[in-house]
């Protein structure tokens, strides 16, 4: 049974892409087209290719929106500061990490404070600032966009290990018998189908599955 684990996981990985395609014609209407992927991408890692093959990737969501993609990436800022304690009105500390910290000023603004270092009447520490980065491109130089579904590749994953673990399964119980000398077809067919979608389902979520939208198509 060992083999067929074995056989299984190389099964998956020569035979389990998979991915899904929407083009403008799919749809009722380039309206309908773009509402369902705002509904898609608003809060996915998004890759996009333009029409001259250049790729980037946009950490935090895409949406169109006036036939302008427009595209939202996280940006983390970091800058040393020294406050007096008396400034200060509350810090909370990270349960998993002590250098790290919420701080609480008296005049209401928070801030992510990290290698937070107290000494004396003060407290050192580096704030760390989240700022979203806008970039709009036309909707005509966008030749495809596409995010990773991991569950989808769960689900392919899963259909994919049963029909080859259950198939490599039966093919190893016909060779094997029990101390009756009866092949064990079913056992075979039972435990790879098992070992198959496990494997290849767990594969999957890893792997995921590609969501590909087609423009100008």
């Amino acid at each position: 049974m060992k083999n067929v684990f074995i056989e299984v996981a190389l099964v998956f990985i020569l035979f389990a892409g998979c991915s899904t395609t929407y083009r403008v014609n799919d749809f009722s209407s380039k309206g309908t087209f773009f509402a369902e992927f705002n509904d898609s991408f608003k809060t996915k890692e998004v890759k996009v290719t333009l029409s001259n093959d250049s790729t980037f990737i946009t950490s935090d969501g895409a949406i169109i929106i006036s036939d302008t993609l427009t595209l939202y990436n996280i940006v983390e800022g970091k800058h040393y500061l020294q406050i007096a304690l008396s400034n200060i009105a509350e810090i909370t500390y990270s349960k998993n990490d002590y250098s790290k910290a919420s701080i609480l000023l008296k005049n209401g603004d928070e801030l992510k404070a990290e290698n937070v270092n107290i000494v004396h009447d003060s407290i050192n520490f580096v704030e760390i600032k989240s700022s979203i980065m806008i970039n709009n491109i036309p909707i005509d130089k966008v030749k495809t966009a596409s995010y990773t579904s991991r569950w989808k590749g769960v689900f392919s994953g899963m259909k994919i290990g049963f029909a080859s673990g259950s198939m490599i399964g039966y093919l190893q119980g016909k060779t094997a018998t029990d101390y009756h000398g009866e092949t064990q077809e079913l056992s075979g067919f039972l435990g790879g189908a098992i070992l198959g979608i496990i494997t290849c389902g767990v594969g999957g979520y890893f792997i995921g599955c590609p969501i590909i939208y087609e423009f100008n198509k």
